[in-house]
């Protein structure tokens, strides 16, 4: 029986079996190592598998890195060619939007920061809110919600101390600067000249409190119900005491009222100027706080129509 290589045992398919031929090898030369047709098939078949892994891998890497590349270079490429605006009053031109952000000629979508365009529209107190948002690969997206503004507010002591300073008020008591580019068809609200303590800093951006603010909001949107002809325009607007309004109308007539029920107020003004009109008479002075028998002084030129 031919004797069997001690190394080669019935172990040599598992990996006992592989160990002892790799021991087997260890005793051989340097020499008889680097000839050993064995090691030679291990090595090769190690240089295929490598081979192939790197035939694999390195499309692999290449087409990330170029897709990448590709991305970025695509994305910095990208200019924004459309740009949809929205103003909710109307009062903002998408012009002067662009030109409050700053935007001349193309906006590169890559470099694109819309939170910070956001800011820079809500920095300034004539626009209550502002949204922006991009939408690939090409369109930029735009909305301002302006401030209405209700009257023009000023310091009554402002003729006595010189200071003279004069902003709009909207609806929420919201201070805010004067811009004819903007408010071009609300130059002609009325003024009202607030007393000491009706704000706490007089300045862009205070914020007038609920209670001091409602009857004159109402007063105006009161008055917005009427056309001139029923009620001169409201020129200014005085409120010496907590209950009480004086309303200075065009022409020269007063209007003394209280801070409640302002509309049934406005009213009672329309029917008195009616009456006015009709009398062909000018008034001076009218009191509409009575719901019954409202007092009208009037001027001292002015005489009733006698004319059937």
């Amino acid at each position: 029986m031919k004797k069997r290589n001690k190394y080669r045992h019935h172990y040599s398919d598992d990996s006992l079996g592989r160990t002892n031929v790799r021991l087997l090898e260890a005793a051989l030369s340097l020499k008889h190592r680097f000839f050993s047709i064995v090691a030679l098939r291990r090595g090769l078949r190690r240089l295929r598998k490598w081979t192939l892994i790197l035939l694999l891998v390195i499309p692999v890497v290449a087409a990330l890195i170029w897709g990448g590349m590709t991305a970025v270079e695509k994305a910095y490429s990208l200019s924004i060619d459309k740009i949809s605006y929205d103003a909710r009053q109307k009062l903002i031109s998408k012009e002067q939007a662009m030109q409050l952000l700053g935007i001349e000629g193309s906006v590169n979508m890559a470099t694109l920061n819309t939170d910070a365009m956001v800011e820079t529209l809500e920095k300034n107190l004539c626009i209550e809110s502002a949204v922006v948002r991009a939408e690939f690969p090409d369109t930029l997206h735009i909305e301002v919600n302006e401030r209405i503004p209700v009257v023009y507010v000023e310091q009554e002591t402002g003729t006595d101390t010189g200071n003279r300073s004069r902003f709009f008020m909207d609806p929420k008591g919201v201070l805010f600067p004067v811009e004819p580019e903007f408010h071009r068809n609300f130059m002609g609200v009325p003024v009202w000249y607030l007393q000491y303590g009706d704000v706490d800093a007089f300045q862009a951006g205070a914020v007038i409190n609920e209670e001091t603010r409602r009857p004159i909001v109402e007063l105006v949107a009161a008055a917005n119900h009427y056309t001139l002809i029923e009620i001169p325009a409201i020129r200014e607007i005085f409120r010496p005491k907590e209950w009480k309004i004086i309303v200075s109308l065009e022409g020269g007539a007063e209007v003394l009222m209280q801070v409640y029920d302002i509309k049934g107020q406005m009213e009672r003004l329309a029917m008195i100027m009616e009456h006015c009109r009709a009398t062909k008479r000018a008034p001076r002075s009218i009191n509409v706080i009575p719901r019954i028998n409202p007092t009208v002084i009037y001027a001292a030129d002015s005489a009733p129509d006698t004319k059937k």
